[in-house]
């Protein structure tokens, strides 16, 4: 994953209207992390004619339905389902009533990296057996992705969410995927990311930058983090930075440079996570 020098990833944004009244489809990249491209698209009629991608694609289906033609077979795609296409495999879509949906796309070297990451060894690309997957478990990460991708969230957070999401694929779904790595007691590594995020709380911080730090992957930092602090990287940060707002709201600083200067993207990028932590607004707090 290759990281923007400083700042924080707001990505770019193509919006693009279809001619039929009321379609919407929009597409956009992140500038923090390469290899993802996302989509979403509202009340599309348009057909899908025969294609492929180099890319990994996971579309959920968030209202309407249709078919996609895959690997010799017709799927059904109804609301509330994700579908999974592999790189290089040649398949349609079709809907009759219109279709609202999430797609992702995820370069595959991403994918390889993070399953060898995974199983703490060099593995192939992963096969997925369902081309429908209806857990409820693995979509919920899913969107958890996608709306993180979306909004003003940290790398931490994005990087994060990436990795929740392939691990519960690969343990499910994949061909050995029970046998995935498993984590032990990293006491130091853990110390050494804690102090790290204490120190500099406010910059957004990477799981890849955390990973050079300690020498441990990516996965393996982020699943004995959690093990060890209770709570995954990206959410011990946040957690910092609200302990310092208090402080500074407390010292009577405005709200606007409270955000900015523990790291929030923006007013409102703030407001939610205090309220989501403390149970009131920074201006109730106040």
């Amino acid at each position: 994953m290759k990281l923007s020098p400083g700042g924080f990833c707001r990505g770019m944004i193509i919006l693009m209207k279809s001619k039929k009244k009321g379609e919407k489809i929009k597409v956009w990249r992140l500038t923090d992390i390469d290899g993802i491209e996302l989509r979403s698209g509202v009340a599309v009629k348009e057909p899908y004619p025969r294609h492929w991608h180099e890319e990994y694609q996971f579309c959920f289906i968030q209202a309407g339905g249709g078919e996609l033609f895959y690997r010799g077979a017709s799927h059904h795609t109804p609301r509330t389902s994700l579908f999974i296409v592999h790189p290089g495999e040649v398949h349609s879509n079709r809907t009759e009533t219109g279709c609202s949906f999430r797609s992702l796309y995820i370069d595959s070297g991403m994918v390889g990296q993070i399953t060898s990451e995974i199983a703490g060894r060099k593995r192939e690309l992963p096969f997925f057996s369902r081309t429908m997957i209806f857990d409820e478990e693995i979509i919920n990460e899913y969107l958890l992705l996608h709306l993180a991708e979306e909004t003003r969230a940290t790398t931490l957070e994005r990087e994060s969410a990436i990795l929740e999401m392939l691990t519960g694929l690969i343990a499910r779904y994949a061909p050995g995927g029970k046998g995935l790595r498993k984590t032990g007691r990293e006491s130091r590594a853990v110390k050494q990311v804690r102090d790290y995020i204490l120190a500099h709380y406010e910059r957004n911080i990477s799981l890849e930058e955390l990973s050079h730090l300690t020498g441990l992957s990516r996965y393996h930092l982020s699943r004995v983090f959690a093990k060890e602090a209770g709570m995954p990287p990206h959410a011990f940060q946040t957690q910092v930075r609200i302990s310092h707002a208090k402080k500074l709201i407390q010292a009577g600083h405005p709200l606007s440079d409270v955000a900015q200067s523990t790291g929030f993207a923006d007013q409102s990028h703030f407001h939610r996570h205090f309220k989501r932590l403390m149970k009131v607004t920074p201006g109730e707090y106040l």
